[in-house]
């Protein structure tokens, strides 16, 4: 059965301030298995939509704003990721993968996002960069500030391919496998992205460490 594709229940566009409590209120909630909601918004349940919206859009706000660290661009790509899953989940073959197709929706969008204010988005091959930073940062402009706020900052201006891996991994806690899958890169390359990261972190906090 199709989807109707005018309809978009307005729960999922409204702004934030107005969503902030139901926000609050879902993430207590237990929901259904997504293979389950997904058959459901099939036999034509459109509130189900609904329960996905509230099961996922925090989580994929939280990746979404790591990435871009812009909360209003970071709203965007959430809301145009849920409308397009919306509008194409007839597409999807397997609804037990929901939770990566839409992840890799979303992830599309964030690139996008990048790749229209910076020149290096996802133009180059990561893999063989020897420099994973966007810029230099003097370090004595951080001195006085504390370890959260320093991993956070330094975590910031890694370069978009490599903070994401470390967001998936220890954020999200996602399998190597699954940050593959959402990535559309291989494991090994997963791994490397994580490697190269955690040694780039731990050389700018060290000095710090030292004191």
């Amino acid at each position: 059965m199709g989807i109707p594709q005018q309809v978009f229940l307005p729960f999922c566009i409204l702004p934030l301030v107005e969503t902030v409590v139901a926000i609050h209120t879902a993430i207590q909630m237990t929901f259904p298995e997504d293979k389950e909601l997904l058959n459901q918004i099939r036999a034509g349940n459109e509130r189900a939509f609904t329960d996905l919206y509230n099961k996922h859009r925090r989580r994929l706000l939280a990746y979404c704003f790591r990435l871009l660290q812009d909360r209003a661009t970071a709203e965007d790509a959430v809301q145009v990721a849920f409308q397009k899953a919306y509008e194409s989940l007839n597409s999807l073959d397997k609804p037990e993968l929901f939770f990566y197709w839409l992840y890799s929706i979303a992830r599309n969008e964030v690139y996008g996002a990048i790749r229209k204010t910076r020149k290096n988005g996802t133009t180059s091959s990561i893999e063989d960069e020897k420099d994973i930073w966007d810029e230099e940062t003097p370090l004595e402009l951080i001195v006085k500030t504390e370890l959260a706020e320093l991993v956070q900052y330094h975590l910031n201006h890694l370069k978009v391919e490599y903070r994401e891996v470390l967001v998936l991994r220890q954020y999200d806690r996602l399998t190597y496998a699954e940050i593959a899958a959402i990535t559309g890169a291989t494991i090994s390359s997963v791994e490397s992205r994580l490697f190269k990261a955690r040694k780039a972190l731990a050389k700018k906090l060290e000095p710090y460490f030292r004191q």
